[in-house]
């Protein structure tokens, strides 16, 4: 990987050494050998790096894999992208073509009929018609720039880098566009858990407002005792409530990302079941110069503004053009005849009052590719840094989860004690409700981590680069493939 990095800012860097812009400032692109917050340390076996390829297949998920497949075919932000991508090879190929042989050929026919009219002698008017004529002509007068100094060379390197460009917008893209599916199929499912146990919640509530309200009528238990349980009942039903509303809304955000927005909610099963957090693929900081499509994007607009300084540059020195020139003339009728013409012409331009203008226009490309440095190495830094806080973050929570998961159990134990004991008399109200309460909190926090841990496992695969295949950087663009989905 760190071969493949270095043959993809070769070029980049090199730029900023030539065509007289050596004032451009080479963007510090050193990173740390590894990561500092790694979860890596937690996985026994952490997979190849070429894994994050696909990321979603590392979680062994049937219906995120097949949400996933839908996404990239379908949804309406894979298929923008990919009108874009067309749009971006199309401009390459016109502006290269304004380097190739210029000019146009004419044609025309025209027809007419010559008469001689006048007074006779005997004092009449006549007309008398000398015959009709044809005329065909034709011309055509190409010109061709010679290209002496290298200017469609900086043309087609200023276009191949737009191109590049605009292929990891393409990327960027699907990698956001498949993030966010996974992310909102992960949340509702953490939903659609939340409200199973808020259900469970709600029928434990009522079963203990049950035997409240037996126990004040019989006389062994007190009303206010009684109406707290009814008031936790009414609260469990409001929960409900608004987790079904949740989920709800959930599955419709789903639905419109596949491109499904007028189908049916109930047309997307979505159950609770929260798999394990994945093992993050063995990556290095390195790594994020060939795997993020935004650095790679960084890199691509500065070759492209290193290539028009160039163009630039070479617009002060004079333009050779050969002007070929041949037409022909035809006449048919009475008097027809035939004329033919051809030459042969070389021209050339030299800036004269345009040369402070050119001058300025260099000057100001050369600000632009010195922004274009900058941009690019602060790409760098920021995808360190992101993928840096999104080890941190997943770290800390598959860490929390185990806490979490001994937590519920034993509050959970705590709490079936306690409800034995209310139910035999030897427990008061006080007792059972809190640890109720105990244990319906650390259920409801441990399966809102779940969901959680698995959104930021995605945020983590999503910051090291994933979900895109990388290209040979070391292959010519116009050798991409067509990246229909």
């Amino acid at each position: 990987m760190r071969r493949h990095s270095l043959f993809l800012t070769l070029p980049a860097l090199l730029l900023l050494a030539g065509c007289g812009a050596t004032s451009v400032s080479r963007p510090d692109l050193r990173l740390p050998e590894r990561f500092t917050a790694d979860t890596r340390g937690q996985d026994v076996h952490a997979a190849p790096a070429q894994t994050l390829d696909r990321w979603w297949l590392l979680f062994s998920d049937a219906q995120l894999t097949a949400l996933e497949d839908q996404a990239l075919a379908h949804a309406p932000d894979a298929r923008s992208a990919l009108a874009m991508l067309d749009e971006a090879r199309a401009t390459r190929s016109k502006a290269l073509l304004a380097y190739d042989v210029q000019g146009n050929a004419s044609g025309s026919i025209t027809r007419g009929q010559t008469t001689i009219s006048g007074m006779g002698a005997a004092g009449a008017f006549f007309m008398s018609p000398i015959g009709a004529t044809t005329t065909s002509a034709g011309s055509f007068s190409p010109s061709w720039e010679l290209d002496l100094f290298g200017r469609r060379g900086a043309a087609r390197q200023a276009a191949d880098a737009d191109l590049v460009t605009a292929t990891f917008t393409y990327h960027a893209a699907l990698q956001s566009l498949t993030a966010q599916v996974a992310t909102n199929l992960f949340e509702a499912r953490g939903l659609s858990l939340q409200l199973v146990e808020a259900r469970d919640s709600l029928r434990v509530a009522a079963e203990l407002a049950d035997i409240g309200v037996r126990k004040a009528h019989a006389g062994i238990g007190a009303d206010v005792d009684a109406d707290s349980l009814i008031a936790d009942r009414a609260t469990a039903q409001a929960n409900v409530v608004q987790l079904e509303a949740q989920l709800a809304v959930s599955r419709q955000t789903l639905l419109v990302l596949l491109g499904r927005a007028g189908d049916a909610a109930d047309s997307l099963p979505v159950d609770g079941a929260l798999g394990p957090p994945p093992a993050v693929p063995a990556t290095t900081p390195a790594t994020l110069l060939v795997r993020r499509p935004d650095v790679v994007q960084a890199e691509a607009r500065l070759r492209s503004a290193m290539g028009s300084l160039h163009l630039d540059s070479l617009a002060l020195l004079p333009k050779f053009s050969l002007q070929p020139t041949a037409s022909i003339s035809a006449i048919a009728g009475p008097a027809g005849y035939t004329t033919s013409l051809w030459s042969l012409a070389a021209g050339v331009a030299m800036p004269v009052f345009d040369r402070a203008r050119l001058l300025g226009e260099v000057r100001a490309q050369r600000a632009r590719a010195e922004q274009a440095a900058i941009a690019y190495e602060k790409a760098v830094q920021t995808g360190y840094g992101e993928a840096q806080n999104q080890l941190a973050t997943y770290a800390a929570d598959r860490t929390r989860l185990s806490l979490l998961v001994e937590a519920e159990a034993r509050a959970r134990h705590a709490f079936d004690g306690q409800n034995a004991g209310y139910r035999a008399g030897v427990v008061d109200l006080t007792a059972l409700l809190t640890a109720e309460r105990s244990w319906r909190s650390s259920r409801s926090a441990l399966s809102s981590l779940r969901a959680t841990t698995l959104s930021d496992a995605v945020n983590v695969f999503r910051a090291l680069g994933g979900g895109w295949t990388p290209l040979d950087p070391t292959h010519p663009v116009t050798s991409f493939p067509d990246h229909r989905p």
